[in-house]
């Protein structure tokens, strides 16, 4: 299980997530496949699409709107289930594939009027960017993932399937964690497979918690999903489009693995190393996250 975790650095542990999620956009919605969805929109110039990803909204991107807006047209787009658009009940049925909001994403763009885009997603939203790039080339300009989600790439070696063991394992005591009524104890265990420790969710302030803990239920369905082998390595090796992969310093061995992985699939990618991050990449190393989209960007 991996995560759309809200910007959790030091320098940001103060206030709601909302009130980082820059200073001068607009929260917007749009009727997109029945469902409204919620987006920030920022900018002017070549759009970006920001994709979150699990226990995320578009606040996860507040540390990145009003740098990237200064020479694009930046969308923070809150998907499908995710704060403040509607959301199932924990006992309700529901689709949270990456087939499912890749659809609503190509939707999105098309009821924007863009006709093609950036697009920079996170761990999930890493997945989603890249399964609406591969089905949809003709509208995408480049790809910005950050750890996606995809087991798959590791699977069938010692190393990588004790890694995803270890990391269903985890899954599966959240899980009951969250079944159980303790979703604290849910998201510290989320936490702690995504960061390597679960000290942050006791040291954030409540607020930030409340956040992550109102997205909780779409973690829990993609947990059950088992979507991790969704994306195929045929599919990859077809797909030219630039690409920056991102992954933190200090990330997880499961993590790691994976885009080192993908980054040695994928045709047309260069692959940056965040200092001084874990799996909360834009919101731990804002600075040179940005650094490295509008360094790709200008590029390409």
């Amino acid at each position: 299980m991996l995560l759309g975790l809200t910007a959790c650095n030091e320098q940001n542990t103060s206030g709601h997530p909302e009130d980082e999620a820059g200073t001068n956009g607009e929260l917007k919605s749009v009727e997109i496949r029945g469902e409204t969805l919620h987006y920030l929109e920022q900018g002017t110039g070549e759009p970006i699409i920001l994709i979150h990803g699990a226990v995320g909204d578009y606040t996860a991107w507040g540390q990145q709107m009003d740098t990237l807006a200064q020479k694009y047209k930046v969308i923070a787009i809150s998907r499908r289930y995710a704060w403040p658009n509607r959301q199932p009940g924990p006992e309700d049925a529901f689709d949270c594939t990456v087939a499912q909001h890749a659809q609503d994403l190509i939707a999105f763009i098309r009821a924007m009027g863009l006709p093609s885009t950036h697009l920079i997603g996170h761990s999930y939203g890493a997945m989603i960017a890249l399964r609406t790039a591969i089905d949809y080339p003709e509208q995408v300009r480049s790809l910005v993932l950050g750890e996606p989600a995809m087991q798959n790439l590791i699977s069938g070696t010692a190393l990588g399937d004790s890694l995803i063991a270890e990391s269903k394992s985890s899954s599966d005591r959240a899980v009951q964690y969250y079944r159980a009524g303790h979703k604290d104890d849910a998201m510290r265990t989320f936490i702690k497979m995504v960061l390597g420790t679960a000290e942050v969710y006791d040291l954030v302030p409540q607020s930030w918690r409340d956040a992550w803990l109102r997205n909780l239920v779409e973690a829990i369905c993609i947990n059950e999903t088992k979507d991790f082998y969704s994306i195929k390595r045929e599919e990859l090796k077809t797909m030219n489009l630039p690409t920056l992969l991102i992954s933190g310093q200090s990330s997880p061995a499961i993590l790691t693995l994976t885009i080192d992985s993908l980054h040695a699939i994928l045709p047309n990618d260069v692959l940056n190393v965040l200092p001084n991050a874990s799996h909360g990449l834009q919101g731990e190393n804002p600075q040179a996250f940005n650094d490295y989209v509008l360094r790709f960007l200008s590029a390409h």
